[in-house]
């Protein structure tokens, strides 16, 4: 009886302890999702990801003025002030999304995903790098003398 109980001593319980431990934080870091920033241009179109069952948060500087879905029977929207919830109600769906900020417009190509599909995404205007100012020499101009 002594032998079987043998492997109760305090390392081997640590050891499974921490074990336990490490599984979880894998576990909970393989499933988490990070907070996506979109930066859009007026032409530019963003590739949403949607998983069934879950709803997608997509969230502006201000609040929409007006929502355009391309098929409103595969895609759930709600306003919830500066954001909008998109859900899907299928897992094949599919459909474009115009949302209309004081005269802005975002465009937006929304595709279910059985598992692992956005969870926030704060959407911002794309700002173009400013360019490096050349530091060429002046050029002078000679001028003719009379």
């Amino acid at each position: 009886m002594k032998k079987l109980l043998s492997f109760l001593e305090p390392n081997f319980i640590v050891m499974v302890f921490i074990s336990v431990l490490i599984a979880i934080f894998l576990y909970h870091q393989a499933h988490a999702k990070d907070v996506r920033t979109l930066r859009l241009s007026p032409t530019s179109v963003a590739r949403v990801f949607v998983s069934p069952g879950r709803s997608t948060i997509l969230s502006f500087p201000i609040k929409p003025t007006k929502v355009i879905l391309g098929n409103q029977s595969l895609f759930a929207i709600e306003y919830v002030e500066n954001d909008l919830a998109v859900a899907a109600l299928s897992s094949r769906s599919h459909s474009d999304l115009f949302v209309y900020l004081e005269g802005r417009r975002f465009a937006f190509d929304l595709a279910a995903i059985p598992s692992g599909g956005d969870t926030i995404i704060l959407v911002r205007d794309f700002i173009e790098e400013p360019k490096p100012i050349s530091k060429k020499r002046p050029i002078k101009i000679k001028e003719k003398r009379s």
